[in-house]
């Protein structure tokens, strides 16, 4: 296969499709994104939001309405706080992998990166959120993100 630029908002919405088909199927994340996104229909929703999500932090284009922290907070309770950096390592991991399947360029490598800092933020929002604090699993420097 042939890989391409990661340019347009098509390109965006193939790589957010790709990869969350296999967040879908992941041992690990596909318990947490199937049951809070348990329908096609919401799926769908959730696919156009993370396209816009991801054009706006790429390509600088207007039309994201979301709250990442609120909804991963959310995710967190739900789960009785058991994300651990091993769930955003793995979500790292496999963004990466899509990209590296898909794109090749400035864009592919800056989307990688994005997606490990966003990963660093979203837990440390995660950790604020949880009754008590700072409540890491093993030890601190242990800490990757891909």
């Amino acid at each position: 296969m042939t890989k391409s630029k990661l340019q347009t908002r098509n390109d965006i919405e193939l790589l957010v499709r790709k990869f969350y088909s296999k967040i879908q199927t992941d041992d690990l994340l596909g318990p947490f994104f199937n049951k809070m996104i348990p329908t096609e229909k919401e799926w769908e929703k959730h696919y156009q939001l993370l396209t816009a999500f991801w054009e706006l932090n790429l390509m600088e284009v207007r039309g994201f309405d979301g709250n990442p922290a609120k909804a991963h907070h959310g995710v967190d309770k739900a789960f009785k706080q058991s994300i651990t950096t091993t769930h955003f390592d793995r979500w790292v991991e496999l963004w990466s992998e899509t990209i590296d399947q898909l794109f090749e360029g400035e864009m592919a490598e800056k989307a990688k990166k994005r997606a490990q800092g966003m990963a660093k933020g979203m837990y440390k929002k995660i950790l604020d959120q949880r009754p008590g604090g700072y409540i890491l699993p093993g030890n601190a420097s242990d800490l990757k993100f891909g």
